[in-house]
């Protein structure tokens, strides 16, 4: 009886294991997380957008699946604007570039 409800818990943890896993690593992230990261990573921002609508990039010679958003920092020299992708599944920032 014990081997029956141990097979049966081991034959669902293989069906249902799988599935969650891949679901979970392949889901979009959310943009505020994004945000987050750039406010940790920046210091004197005073403002970000971005587009919460994902967007296929080619990325060293990868497609994938990014955010771009714009953010505006203070610096001695004034107001500087800079433009930024990050990747959809980890958040991470993968480009910066001053407009």
């Amino acid at each position: 009886m014990i081997q029956k409800i141990i097979g049966i818990i081991l034959l669902f943890a293989i069906i249902l294991v799988p599935p969650y896993v891949w679901f979970r690593r392949n889901r979009h992230i959310r943009p505020e997380s994004i945000i987050d990261a750039l406010h940790s990573r920046y210091e004197g921002i005073s403002f970000i957008s971005i587009d919460h609508r994902t967007a296929r990039s080619k990325f060293l010679g990868i497609d994938r699946d990014v955010y771009r958003g714009r953010l505006h920092m203070n610096s001695r020299r004034g107001k500087a604007r800079y433009q930024f992708t990050a990747d959809a599944y980890t958040g991470e920032i993968m480009e910066t570039t001053e407009l």
